[in-house]
């Protein structure tokens, strides 16, 4: 994952958040969830979330399990519903 002060993107595949300023503050926009405005914490965990379910040498990892439903938790969304998204965006991954 790559973070600066303006974006942060995955190094595993081609998704990204991007800070806006909106009434006076940061907030951010992730690609992979459309139409939503999202804290600094939220986008990092969204990227998080998109580079462990991504991770192919980690798929029986209890610790990946584990930051996959933190980070699901954090965007208020169901780890499968977060894996649903992604496979539309990305079929044949």
């Amino acid at each position: 994952m790559y973070v600066c002060d303006w974006s942060i993107t995955s190094g595993v595949i081609g998704e990204f958040a991007e800070r806006i300023h909106r009434e006076g503050e940061a907030q951010w926009r992730v690609s992979w969830l459309p139409g939503r405005l999202l804290t600094r914490e939220q986008a990092l965990a969204a990227i998080e979330l998109v580079e462990l379910l991504y991770d192919t040498t980690r798929a029986d990892d209890a610790d990946a399990r584990t930051g996959i439903a933190a980070a699901a938790a954090l965007l208020g969304i169901r780890p499968i519903d977060a894996a649903a998204a992604l496979s539309e965006r990305h079929p044949g991954r």
